[in-house]
């Protein structure tokens, strides 16, 4: 049998190659929001897998990705910290490509609905700066 190859130019090639990551990413935010993604999602959260809070008072709580948009392309991923319920930046330089709405904005309030025993007590600390010992005056 002769069977012919269809090669795509270099130009459809990448918008092929664009497609499918934009179609990948919205399949992984959705799956992640199923019963089994948020099960696996959950063995990454025990093992630190996304890293964890760089702020000294949450004791180095895990955190979890999220997306700042549900829209494709606006924003890269960053991470939430269920303790103090901030998000930052990830601090490893691969995941600045990682768009965020490849996880979405609900991922992490799903998660600790789905598993409420897991979610910390929010942080009571919250730092005092001082002057030789003296609290600054709440004007500074």
């Amino acid at each position: 049998e002769n069977e012919e190859r269809h090669e795509l130019s270099d130009e459809h090639q990448e918008m092929v190659e664009n497609d499918a990551d934009m179609l990948y990413g919205l399949i992984h935010a959705r799956y992640i929001l199923t019963n089994r993604g948020l099960h696996a999602m959950l063995e990454k959260y025990r093992h630190n897998t996304f890293g964890t809070c760089p702020r000294y008072s949450c004791n180095h709580q895990s955190v979890l990705p999220i997306g700042t948009t549900d829209q494709k392309g606006k924003s890269p991923v960053k991470l939430y910290c269920p303790r103090c319920e901030e998000l930052y930046r990830p601090r490893s330089a691969r995941h600045e490509n990682i768009d965020g709405a490849c996880f979405g904005t609900t991922f992490p309030h799903l998660f600790f609905l789905v598993f409420p025993e897991l979610k910390p007590q929010r942080s009571k600390d919250h730092y005092i700066p001082r002057v030789f010992g003296f609290k600054l005056h709440h004007t500074w």
